[in-house]
């Protein structure tokens, strides 16, 4: 068994190819592109209900994002009779009264994970990944029963002048004060700023009787790390086993952290997810 803290195998490098970026004027057009792409997989899937999620990515430029829902939409009420759409605002409330945080809405496996709940069929997901020439805009589809991902699109676009600094976004959830980290695709600052670290994170026991069931399977789960380095607010986001759920949490609880830091020298509470993958070996 292993555990992985996801928050920093995120940010390998991304190749761009040798392709011109589109131009800022073109922008509407390429969105458009990826608009009708996704709307025609979708039709075929037929579905009643769709969610359209966001990750932390759109807020590089949000309009971006804005404009490929609206064409998005717009193809869909086209294509699909009587189609409707899960609003993104009740997702937030239902989260919140399951004790989530407000940033944790712009988690893809949580958005996944209630979509069911909000009666949606199909879930297109939105983000923007910072490369250095411009950004990806990708939209992925997934099939709620299952939880099968059936297409991605995605495109290149340039940055904006707006849009130049290296330096993460930083969210903060409004009854917490936790912040929500989300990068650019790298960072030039020597020490790094404003992400955790782990000190002491032992992998959770894996109990002999779930080895002889070969219990296998990834958990996800969104955990504050505080400004003292603690894990707090552990949150279930997707697991496989009450039993080894319970036993992660409490390891969890065990962990310790180097706190995010900020360009002031001051630790701040960071919101992550953390991964715990058991496996067997063979």
């Amino acid at each position: 068994m292993r555990s992985r803290f996801r928050l920093f195998l995120s940010f390998a490098a991304l190749v761009i190819g040798s392709n011109q970026l589109p131009a800022r004027g073109q922008d509407n057009g390429e969105t458009d592109r990826v608009a009708n792409q996704t709307s025609e997989r979708v039709a075929r899937l037929n579905p009643k209900s769709v969610l359209v999620g966001i990750q932390g990515g759109c807020l590089f430029e949000s309009q971006l994002c804005e404009t490929l829902e609206s064409n998005l939409r717009a193809s869909l009420t086209n294509s699909i009779s009587g189609i409707q759409f899960v609003n993104r605002g009740d997702v937030a409330q239902l989260l919140k009264k399951r004790g989530y945080l407000s940033i944790d809405v712009y988690e893809e496996s949580l958005i996944r994970r209630v979509a069911s709940e909000m009666g949606a069929d199909i879930v297109v997901i939105e983000n923007l990944t910072w490369e250095p020439r411009g950004y990806e805009l990708t939209s992925k589809i997934v099939k709620v029963s299952g939880d099968k991902e059936v297409s991605t699109f995605k495109i290149n676009i340039a940055r904006s002048a707006q849009d130049t600094d290296d330096k993460p976004i930083l969210v903060k959830d409004t009854e917490t004060g936790v912040t929500l980290v989300i990068p650019r695709q790298k960072t030039n600052h020597s020490p790094p700023l404003y992400f955790p670290g782990c000190l002491k994170c032992p992998d959770p026991a894996y109990p002999e009787d779930a080895r002889k069931k070969g219990l296998e399977g990834v958990m996800v789960f969104l955990v504050t790390v505080s400004d003292k380095g603690e894990g707090e607010q552990i949150a279930l986001v997707k697991t496989f086993d009450a039993g080894l759920t319970a036993d992660a949490v409490q390891t969890l609880r065990t962990w310790v952290f180097k706190p995010a830091i900020g360009p002031d020298g001051k630790a701040f509470a960071t919101r992550v997810p953390v991964e715990v993958t058991y496996r067997l070996l063979r």
